[in-house]
């Protein structure tokens, strides 16, 4: 007998759900490391390169210095009197740069510091004093600058006062910048019209005061 188109046992059922994923499987064992290859041929040296641009910065230049000073009882004659003394002489000095600097030899005789070099310099002078006794009435003011090579240096002219008999002396000061040339001469003189008195024994100091001095600082060598 054939069988029958319509047959219930021909016709497909819909799909099943899908069953649960099975677990991992076990990783395998790795394989040994194959052998290293020989090393390549070593590349050609490459060129040099330039040297770096910057250059060695110069060597210092020491700047001429002077300190000199006065420790010897003087009496400063008036400006210009007839007899020569109207300069601070200096017989003493701390620190000098170097004698090609300065040539002090005649410092503590006629008052002078020579310049050796030229450039700009800050000079500043003090001092200790007092009118010289008799004393006039009224008691006049003292004043002191610096002449270079004869001339007054301008700006460089400051005064004391000596305000009773009594005092041992009075602080001065004055300070100046100014270009000086190679082979000028340097003088502190009395630019008033009394006899002043420089005295490093007063009353009261257990040591004998500095009645004077110059220092002297290059700010800046020129050619």
């Amino acid at each position: 007998m054939g069988q029958d188109k319509d047959c219930c046992c021909c016709i497909q059922g819909p799909q099943g759900m899908p069953g649960l994923q099975g677990s991992q499987g076990i990783q395998g064992v790795p394989g040994s490391q194959g052998i290293m290859g020989p090393a390549g041929v070593q590349g050609v040296q490459g060129l040099q390169g330039p040297d770096g641009s910057g250059t060695n910065p110069p060597a210092s230049v020491q700047e001429p210095f002077a300190n000199v000073f006065a420790s010897l009882a003087q009496t400063i004659q008036p400006f210009n009197a007839p007899a020569i003394g109207d300069q601070v002489l200096f017989d003493s000095q701390n620190a000098v740069s170097s004698a090609t600097d300065f040539d002090l030899s005649q410092a503590n005789v006629t008052g002078d510091i020579k310049f050796i070099k030229h450039g700009i310099y800050h000079i500043e002078w003090q001092l200790q004093a007092r009118i010289s006794s008799p004393i006039p009435q009224p008691v006049p003011s003292w004043s002191f600058g610096f002449w270079l090579n004869g001339v007054l240096v301008p700006g460089s002219i400051y005064s004391g006062y000596t305000s009773s008999p009594n005092d041992d002396a009075a602080h001065s000061t004055g300070d100046v910048i100014i270009e000086v040339k190679a082979g000028d001469m340097l003088r502190l003189r009395n630019t008033s019209a009394s006899s002043v008195s420089l005295n490093p024994n007063i009353t009261g100091s257990v040591f004998p005061i500095t009645i004077a001095s110059v220092n002297i600082e290059c700010l800046e060598l020129l050619p």
